[in-house]
């Protein structure tokens, strides 16, 4: 080879790195998952996405109340839930009982009793049942203060848990949590914290998305000598 012809290849070779390197980085920033930075409410919007997608979902549930000064209850069913803001949850274990929310009413049926108990949340400051909280989950940011439970990046895999905290004062709620797997990208519990110590945590054990659920799947049945009240109180 001629000095003049080493010299080109050389020129050459000096060219087609640089050009390599910047090939790779435009496939890199082509990517969404590079481009995007994962941020908290970035998880909250994903999880919106899926569930304004799918229109909703169904799981097998364990439930956790914490009463202060009072013995742990644990209790569990299958919980079915409807974009924007109807959920049902059927209890095996106390068995029949049925909770029913839809928007901001609840009732909750005891059959042990034959007792209907309904309630009516009045807060504008924020969503007050987990069907509100799912339903608002691309907006939690005008309702919440949003951080994550523990410091660092948003990871890619593994559970990534949310504190929310009310950006302004409410008369009950303390904080509430959201605890994503990210890799699925759902929720697999909702924890609510009151200032009276009170924590009740719904644990989602098989989430499965549903796209198609017809409303009567929200009826609460109501057997002959049910008998109706109208709380202000808690349950």
């Amino acid at each position: 080879m001629t000095p003049f012809k080493e010299k080109r290849v050389r020129c050459r070779a000096r060219f087609l790195i640089p050009m390599t390197m910047l090939i790779a980085l435009s496939f890199l920033l082509s990517d969404p998952a590079f481009a995007r930075e994962r941020t908290p409410e970035s998880v909250l919007i994903q999880l919106s996405r899926t569930f304004a997608q799918q229109k909703g979902f169904e799981s097998r549930f364990t439930q956790h109340l914490k009463i202060p000064d009072g013995t742990p209850i644990k209790s569990d069913g299958d919980l079915l839930y409807k974009a924007p803001g109807k959920m049902i949850l059927h209890y095996r274990n106390p068995p029949g009982q049925i909770l029913l929310l839809d928007g901001n009413s609840l009732a909750f049926y005891v059959p042990q009793s034959h007792q209907v108990l309904m309630k009516t949340m009045h807060s504008r400051n924020i969503p007050e049942t987990p069907a509100l909280l799912f339903a608002n989950l691309g907006h939690l940011r005008k309702f919440f203060y949003i951080r994550p439970e523990q410091g660092g990046s948003v990871p890619r895999q593994g559970l990534y848990a949310l504190e929310l905290i009310p950006r302004k004062p409410d008369r009950h709620l303390s904080i509430a949590r959201i605890t994503v797997d990210m890799g699925t990208g759902l929720p697999r519990s909702i924890t609510f914290t009151e200032f009276n110590g009170t924590e009740i945590a719904i644990d989602l054990v098989t989430l499965h998305p549903l796209s198609n659920i017809a409303n009567r799947s929200f009826r609460l049945p109501l057997p002959p000598g049910t008998t109706v009240f109208h709380t202000k109180g808690g349950f």
